[in-house]
């Protein structure tokens, strides 16, 4: 990108650089042909993508350094070799000049981020080193940016940080083995946890602005700060950050950058030693903030939730303006709000027409958060996304050939049907809803980032021939057979969603075939059950190729007992849509 093809945006990124700490949101005008702006976690970056240069997000702070920040003008293989200095630490981290433009060269910092990677043993001692994880990159930087504005805590402490200026994605892949050891088995791992990392074939460089100085145990060791100034400094700095909201759960003077001052000594602010932070990769936010903070999200998403289910089953709002990274489609006859989710290179739908909700089931919120097997034989989890809402995720089996014989009577009808892929698993929960058949809430379809290189003829490949007409926003089929499929629903648990506050409903959900083995409902009170929605599918010209116990839900109350209607009947409700069909089913929409 180059200044000439876009002055005038240069020119107003600058002027969002120059304040720093107002916190808003970025709009800009004619970005260049390669570029585009996408919002992630609330950072707004200037995306660029190439394939021989890979992927390249300049946050608003490092768009003016567009040119410094090109890979040509530091990551060439002879400059960056050459130029680079290995910093101390247990990461990848190296400080590097950037080539010259127009005479001047920018000094950064590298870093490789270990996403997904163990927390080394030898990381100072922390009481839950089991449980913490490396933030992401795009967390990282989302954290950072929160830090920089101090919107949290006393209004007149600032933290000083690095400047976060680009994530860089390179092009290179990982060449996985290609014997049928990987096809199988790791196929396997990837069905298993999709989407829990980012996308393991690729690196993710994050690209901060130096610092100038020194951390404080060098200080030490050039006599400028006794040890014991040290050690109160690590604890003024551990303090500091907790008053605004964070912490760092390996804080260490190494992490700490002081500055030498003209004169004599270290550089002072009225008084006291002035610093900066300058490691991100475990920091988080304390209790207080992250209550704080999820409270205002689950208000908003509550709110949202309720205006959703108030404009009625086809969930779509008033048309809101998009932002550019985001686009609307019709999928088999379901609204969606679809883009990229920037952080896994996966695509996410987001059910209905609000914009607003597509970051709250983007993977970073819910892909590591701890996850409960809801169903043995399926990869079915219940969880609570760090926005403290619950959600149900299930991988998809399309493309699965299905078992005849484990499928008793229906195996043959079931082997010929296949599994439905997941936007016919949420077209069918929508027409249920239509027909006032009870069926959770489907709220968004994800696909991982990863592309497997399995042979077709592993597949059971009919959907993806009838769904090859569904394109992504990119041209792109919808349904590949190289990704994995995630559905995410509503937890359904006697009643639906939150309330515009973001109160949860109390209850807790068990399927009929748990009702039967606690010894709340007998045999025969079951099988009337599955009948009585046999009949209800039926009514409303479904087909249904298997329909079992475990695939309706049921609720207990706080007193354990089975929750009932106004009219004293079980609430209940449909959880499995894999083997439903429209009698006359309807035309594929794009």
């Amino acid at each position: 990108m180059q200044d000439s093809t876009n002055n005038q945006h240069a020119i107003q990124a600058r002027m969002v650089a120059s304040e720093q700490s107002s916190g808003e949101l970025l709009s800009v005008d004619q970005l260049p042909s390669n570029a585009s702006m996408v919002n992630v976690l609330g950072v707004d970056y200037v995306h660029t993508t190439d394939e021989k240069t890979g992927d390249l997000y300049l946050t608003t702070v490092g768009y003016p350094y567009a040119e410094h920040l090109n890979p040509d003008s530091w990551y060439e293989p002879e400059w960056f070799q050459a130029n680079r200095v290995r910093l101390q630490g247990t990461s990848l981290i190296f400080a590097v000049p950037t080539k010259p433009v127009r005479g001047k060269s920018l000094s950064l910092v590298v870093k490789y981020s270990r996403v997904g990677e163990r927390v080394p043993i030898d990381t100072a001692a922390i009481e839950n080193l089991l449980s913490c994880e490396f933030n992401g990159p795009f967390e990282e930087f989302a954290l950072v940016e929160e830090l920089r504005h101090g919107r949290f805590g006393p209004p007149d402490l600032r933290i000083r940080t690095q400047l976060p200026l680009a994530i860089f994605v390179p092009p290179e892949r990982t060449q996985p083995s290609q014997t049928g050891r990987f096809q199988w088995r790791i196929a396997n791992k990837v069905a298993q946890h999709p989407g829990v990392a980012l996308d393991i074939m690729r690196q993710y460089i994050m690209i901060y602005r130096w610092i100038p100085g020194f951390d404080a145990w060098q200080a030490h060791g050039m006599d400028m700060l006794s040890e014991d100034e040290v050690r109160k400094l690590n604890v003024r700095a551990t303090e500091d950050m907790k008053r605004k909201g964070f912490s760092v759960l390996d804080m260490k003077p190494e992490h700490i950058i002081v500055e030498r001052a003209e004169s004599d000594g270290l550089i002072k602010e009225n008084g006291r030693l002035k610093y900066s932070i300058i490691d991100y990769e475990l920091m988080e936010r304390t209790g207080e903030h992250w209550r704080e903070l999820q409270t205002r999200r689950k208000q908003k998403y509550g709110q949202l939730s309720s205006e959703i289910l108030q404009a009625g089953d086809d969930t779509s709002l008033a048309p809101k303006p998009l932002p550019e990274n985001l686009h609307s489609t019709k999928i088999l006859g379901v609204d969606y709000i679809h883009g990229w989710a920037e952080s896994t290179g996966g695509m996410l739908w987001v059910v209905g027409g609000n914009a607003d909700l597509f970051d709250f089931f983007l993977p970073e919120r819910w892909r590591t958060t701890p996850h409960l097997r809801l169903i043995e034989d399926r990869e079915t989890y219940l969880t609570t996304s760090k926005d403290n809402i619950h959600f149900v995720w299930k991988v998809s089996q399309v493309g699965e050939p299905v078992r005849a014989a484990a499928f008793g009577v229906d195996g043959f009808r079931a082997k010929a049907h296949g599994y439905n892929s997941p936007f016919e698993e949420v077209a069918m929960a929508q027409l249920l809803r239509r027909h006032g058949i009870p069926a959770i809430i489907p709220r968004a379809v994800y696909s991982t980032g990863h592309r497997s290189k399995l042979d077709l003829s592993l597949f059971d490949v009919s959907r993806y021939r009838n769904h090859a007409s569904l394109k992504s926003f990119d041209g792109e089929p919808a349904l590949d057979h190289r990704r994995n499929y995630i559905t995410i629903w509503d937890y359904w648990n006697g009643s639906e969603g939150l309330d515009a506050r973001g109160a949860a409903p109390v209850g807790r959900a068990l399927n009929v075939v748990q009702a039967v083995e606690r010894g709340l409902l007998n045999a025969e009170q079951a099988n009337e059950l599955v009948a009585k929605y046999r009949e209800r599918l039926a009514s409303a010209s479904i087909d249904v190729f298997r329909l079992l116990p475990e695939h309706i839900l049921l609720s207990l109350d706080t007193e354990q007992t089975l929750t009932r209607d106004e009219e004293g009947g079980l609430c209940s409700c449909l959880s499995n849509f894999q083997f439903l069909s429209p009698l006359a089913a309807p035309a594929h929409n794009t």
